[in-house]
């Protein structure tokens, strides 16, 4: 009989732990934990070619023309603000004094991006001392980059001198 009631005991002690592991309270049970991080955006930037020669010209021509290089708009905010970017020049002078041109003209040419942005030029565009947009980024989701390779176009008067004309150009973006 010994060995019944033993049997029955081990059973028994079994279907118990089991009833007992079935009733924990919930509050006793693992629980959710609610955990949060935070995504911080980077920056706005724009970069361009340090240096750049338009074609040459010669004497009596009065429009020179060529390319500045890749101008590459990278917005790493991760937001959905758009952006502008602007573009001024200083005049044309010719070194050792003489002529000089105030006519500059600005021209994006296409843009290729990257990401959600839709890219809009606003074509030839005259240049002063004043920043004036020249391509604009819109309708952004998240990160997301432009470039694009412009044209500058300067007209020296009909009584340009020989010799080396130099201007800067100041490309920004916000």
């Amino acid at each position: 009989m010994n060995k019944k009631t033993s049997m029955l005991g081990g059973t028994g002690l079994v279907a118990l732990l089991m009833l007992a592991a079935s009733a924990i309270p919930a509050s006793a049970a693992p629980g959710d934990t609610e955990t949060t991080f935070v995504v911080a955006g980077g920056s706005l930037s724009v970069s361009v070619q340090a240096t750049a020669t338009l074609s040459p010209a010669v004497s009596g021509e009065t429009t020179i023309t060529g390319s500045l290089g890749d101008v590459d708009v990278t917005d790493a905010r991760g937001g959905v603000m758009g952006w502008v970017t602007s573009a001024s020049s200083t005049e044309f002078s010719r070194t050792g004094g003489g002529t000089s041109s105030t006519a500059v003209r600005y021209n994006s040419g296409n843009v290729t991006n990257t990401g959600t942005v839709t890219t809009t030029s606003t074509g030839a565009t005259t240049m002063t001392a004043v920043a004036a947009p020249v391509v604009t980024g819109t309708l952004v989701t998240g990160n997301n980059t432009a470039s694009w390779n412009p044209t500058l176009t300067v007209t020296l008067p009909a009584n340009a001198l020989v010799g080396t004309y130099t201007g800067t150009v100041n490309t920004s973006v916000s």
